[in-house]
């Protein structure tokens, strides 16, 4: 049976209908050409949907309600960033010095986020026994280009002419993506009867030519390899 496709917001469009009404200017008005330069003002004007703010409302709402979230749900993923976030931590994130910092706002003026930043690297780095923590990547998957890339650079640093990366046949898709940008070849890792790396698979296909396996622990299934000593030996 078919899903019931939802119509986009572009489809309930009206010609005429407002969301919102900008108050009357109590400043005197420029010319556009005066504010922005020829190449950067648009040639015709932008696609937007002409609908009232309740239906706005309705429509994301109605959306919302078809993905499965944590709060109606388990969700047993060890890879996803569907995991349990505490409110709190969430009210937290959403403070004003945190969520309404400018990118190029001045350092002297930004202590108090930096400060946060750094104490947070340096718990990260003690929780996972390294010397060093970035917070650069802004997602999962920027995170595991970032290390891919420090793998690579780790390689030609040394003299390695390595040319493949593992992943397990379970792995999120983001880690064969990431693979290939880094420029390596992407080769599978067989999986267990209990949902683990196949270890028998993966010292077959450890070799010279490997710079690294990819693995999360959970893994995608949501399960621990209990393996994981004996990958980590095999790999290193």
């Amino acid at each position: 049976m078919q899903r019931d496709r939802a119509r986009t917001i572009f489809e309930k469009s009206h010609p005429g209908r407002r969301a919102f009404v900008a108050p009357e200017l109590d400043v005197d008005a420029r010319p556009l050409d005066e504010l922005l330069p020829e190449r950067m003002r648009r040639s015709e004007p932008p696609r937007l949907p002409e609908i009232a703010e309740p239906e706005i409302v309705r429509h994301y709402n109605r959306l919302s309600k078809r993905n499965f979230d944590l709060d109606t749900g388990f969700y047993p993923l060890g890879s996803c960033t569907m995991k349990h976030n505490p409110k709190l931590h969430e009210r937290v994130a959403a403070l004003p010095g945190n969520a309404r910092l400018h990118p190029l706002q001045n350092p002297e003026r930004s202590q108090g986020a930096l400060q946060l930043m750094y104490e947070l690297q340096v718990a990260l780095g003690e929780v996972a026994g390294l010397p060093h923590v970035s917070l650069h990547p802004s997602a999962g998957s920027h995170g595991e280009l970032a290390g891919v890339l420090l793998t690579r650079a780790y390689h030609e640093d040394r003299g390695d002419q390595r040319t493949k990366v593992l992943t397990p046949d379970t792995a999120h898709g983001t880690n064969p993506a990431t693979v290939t940008m880094a420029g390596y070849e992407v080769v599978k890792v067989g999986t267990n009867a209990d949902g683990g790396v196949d270890v028998d698979d993966l010292r077959a296909k450890t070799d010279g030519q490997v710079a690294c396996l990819m693995l999360t622990n959970p893994n995608t299934l949501g399960l621990f390899d209990r393996n994981i000593e004996e990958i980590a030996s095999i790999v290193h």
